[in-house]
């Protein structure tokens, strides 16, 4: 070859590289640009600071939207230390509506009563369960969020999750995004969310009103409403299940988290097929007639073979079951039996209404249930061992009435048209709502605020605070307290709300319940203030919990040696302990800083 043509090729060559090389740098300046300039920073990490309380991390509530082209889940705003303490035990909790505690506020879901009942029943432990549950998201999501998740250090993973891989985002039946089947190629646009620029272009061409004629969210992301029993899509909802549980479940191995997995549990008798398919139907008629005679067993079988059957799969089927049970045996995890407890707590031996409040979400009993199964697997991880005490005061407690009539609403708004109620115009079933939320207002004064207050989508500690108010006005102790509980989580760094609550029960011993789990609460995160310990220390001492007495009291004790309720009581709880040294030397104390203060008056 020529000493021309050598320099005319290398020439073309420097020429083709130039030309596809200029596209990608502008599409670099371009994604440099816009990280530099902030655009969408407020989206972009899953765990962010809290403000004003940087010492603290919360789940980002815009996270979530990566997963929807016009739809944003709630997250529950439980805060948790930005640096770990050796003493801390953390607990994220992973999974779709059902974890996040759909359709109530995330201190009654499951995993609300699985961190009431490790803080109130362990000791030298700083108690963190974080629930990242978000409705509509399925394993696509776990799957991208598990390198953040193990960022934070958890000492054990909790999933509850596989009723959405149909109709979740990125399902292979749903309408969210449309793209069809292919893990690969849904795991590579959601690494492609990552970028700047992606996101401007989903931006740039997302729908202006995703819902016009607000539709509920099953409604609107049913593509294929028919999945056929066993067939392509079916199958492909298993596969993707299968191989990003798999590929989940195999990262948090290699980074030695445990992980504690729940079988999947759904309504049985209580629901009747959510499509049209003639055997489905058939079987659960079999099923109400065979429970009608009796024949409890025989009556399971046709229930359960009409959700199989069934073609409208919001309920998973009995082989995500088995998935989760293979993962488990592959991994060596504690699978979590959660679909047992449904059984066993239902009224009819069958998972039943009385159990769930719709077709999955188990009501607020159920929650309690499931959150109990999770403590009794947990307390025996290695790092709770010799802290765990139990504790006669971390009963079950009864659901506040607001909590219960806003509950209600989103179920009864989700159960007015499709899938459970067909051939509604929208009017009609917006209509059928209406009358349902009409009947709730004129219950009682509470109702009407706790229901009006949704509907306008007032701020939750708002509402909370008017009916504690009026329950105050009216003496209703016991709704002031259930109040209380709700209200603290939600604002649980306004000090002056938390003592005006523990104040007003402290001195009710038919309160004590009530007090000790909001101490417990309210302690959830550290304070100076000698008066929350030494409460909750004074009221385990009023029930015979010494073991927790003696902890609270020591820890009032460290904050202010010379608080003479903390001494006096100390001194009470060494008698009771039979240590006549150390109670002589408490009231010997008490009395001293008792007269002392005496003649400082």
């Amino acid at each position: 070859m020529s000493k021309a043509n050598k320099l005319s090729k290398g020439k073309l060559t420097l020429f083709y590289t130039l030309t596809l090389s200029v596209p990608l740098v502008i599409l670099i300046l371009i994604e440099i640009t816009l990280r530099f300039t902030g655009y969408r920073s407020e989206y972009q990490e899953l765990f962010i600071e809290i403000p004003d309380h940087t010492e603290y991390l919360i789940t980002n509530p815009n996270y979530g939207s990566r997963y929807f082209p016009n739809f944003s889940p709630q997250v529950a705003p439980q805060p948790f230390l930005k640096n770990k303490s050796d003493n801390t035990f953390r607990v994220v909790v992973l999974g779709g509506s059902s974890t996040q505690g759909f359709p109530y506020h995330f201190y009654n879901s499951f995993s609300g009563r699985l961190e009431q009942k490790l803080k109130m029943n362990t000791q030298d432990v700083n108690i963190e369960v974080i629930n990242i549950g978000m409705t509509a998201i399925n394993s696509f999501a776990l799957w991208d969020m598990k390198k953040e998740v193990a960022e934070i250090d958890p000492d054990a993973i909790v999933i509850y999750a596989g009723h959405n891989e149909y109709y979740g985002s990125f399902g292979v039946g749903s309408t969210q995004f449309g793209l069809g089947k292919s893990i690969g190629f849904k795991r590579l646009i959601i690494r492609l969310k990552n970028l700047r620029i992606y996101q401007l272009i989903e931006q740039f061409l997302k729908p202006e009103d995703d819902n016009p004629e607000n539709r509920t969210m099953m409604a609107r992301v049913v593509q294929e409403s028919g999945i056929d029993f066993e067939g392509d899509v079916y199958q492909a909802g298993l596969e993707q299940f299968r191989s990003n549980m798999g590929s989940l479940l195999s990262f948090f191995d290699q980074e030695d988290i445990p992980v504690y997995i729940g079988s999947l549990a759904s309504n049985l008798k209580g629901q009747s097929p959510l499509g049209e398919n003639e055997d489905a139907l058939a079987n659960f008629r079999k099923g109400e007639e065979l429970f009608n005679q009796g024949k409890t067993d025989s009556a399971y079988y046709y229930y359960n073979r009409s959700k199989e059957l069934d073609e409208i799969r919001f309920r998973a089927p009995d082989a995500m079951n088995e998935i989760i049970n293979d993962l488990s045996e592959e991994f060596s995890i504690p699978l979590v039996d959660t679909r047992q407890a449904s059984f066993d707590s239902s009224f009819s031996g069958i998972p039943d209404d009385s159990f769930f409040d719709d077709h999955l979400h188990p009501n607020y009993r159920g929650n309690q249930v499931f959150g109990e199964y999770f403590y009794e697997v947990i307390k025996a991880h290695p790092k709770l061992e010799g802290k765990v005490f139990e504790n006669k005061l971390s009963n079950r407690l009864p659901i506040s009435r607001y909590e219960e009539v806003v509950s209600t609403l989103p179920i009864l708004r989700l159960e007015s048209g499709y899938p459970f109620v067909k051939g509604l115009s929208k009017r009609a079933e917006q209509q059928r709502f209406q009358n349902q939320f009409d009947e709730i207002v004129l219950k009682s004064h509470v109702d009407s605020v706790a229901a009006t207050g949704w509907r306008a989508q007032r701020q939750v500690p708002l509402i909370i605070t008017d009916i504690i108010n009026y329950s105050t006005t009216n003496g209703d102790s016991l709704m002031v307290m259930d109040h209380y509980l709700n209200l603290a989580y939600l604002q649980l760094f306004n000090d002056r709300i938390l003592k005006r609550g523990v104040e007003y029960a402290i001195n009710n011993r038919n309160l004590d319940l009530h007090t000790a789990n909001l101490l417990e609460v309210i302690l959830s995160i550290e304070r100076e203030d000698v008066f929350y310990p030494a409460s909750l220390g004074t009221v385990y001492l009023l029930n015979d919990e010494l073991n927790h007495s003696e902890y609270w009291l020591k820890r009032a004790e460290d904050i202010d040696s010379t608080n003479v309720t903390v001494l006096y009581n100390l001194a009470r709880l060494k008698a009771l302990q039979a240590d006549t040294a150390a109670a002589f030397n408490y009231f010997r104390k008490y009395r001293n800083e008792s007269l002392r203060n005496q003649q400082n008056q």
